[in-house]
């Protein structure tokens, strides 16, 4: 998925890396927590805790890539799956960041089998859990951004 933000490069990427913007956009994230922070940010761990329709899930993941104001990758790993994610950003102005996320699924035990089932019905939703996502990543950078210039 591809979003263009009307807003640097800088700000835009805090809201990958900063763990309180990163709660304010992401759904249903509650917790971020570091574990081991390198200087370099690969290596990098980190605990999330979400809560969706009142169960909590726990994930544990690790910076695998890392280039600031460039690009971010992490594996996430939990109970019932795990996750690869990367955003690449892009500067088309000084002012308009492209940002495409790619995101990897790795279904565990039972999910296996019953995850075609979900990916169906997410097929036929009107809610788009990512779309959501990067609209409200977009909105809030954009009003950051706009604040600055003030």
């Amino acid at each position: 998925m591809t979003t263009i933000i009307d807003a640097p490069v800088e700000i835009v990427f805090l809201y990958l890396e900063d763990s309180e913007r990163l709660k304010r956009w992401v759904p249903n994230l509650v917790e971020d927590e570091s574990i081991v922070e390198t200087p370099e940010k690969t290596g990098s761990k980190f605990r999330q805790v979400f809560v969706e329709r009142g169960k909590t899930m726990e994930m544990t993941g690790e910076i695998t890539d890392y280039v600031e104001n460039e690009f971010v990758r992490v594996i996430m790993a939990g109970d019932m799956f795990g996750l690869d994610v990367g955003y690449r950003l892009k500067s088309l102005s000084e002012a308009q960041t492209e940002v495409t996320q790619d995101t990897q699924i790795k279904f565990k035990g039972f999910m296996k089998f019953v995850a075609p089932i979900f990916v169906m019905l997410a097929k036929f939703s009107s809610q788009d859990p990512q779309a959501e996502a990067h609209a409200k990543l977009k909105e809030m950078a954009e009003e950051e951004y706009q604040s600055s210039l003030s």
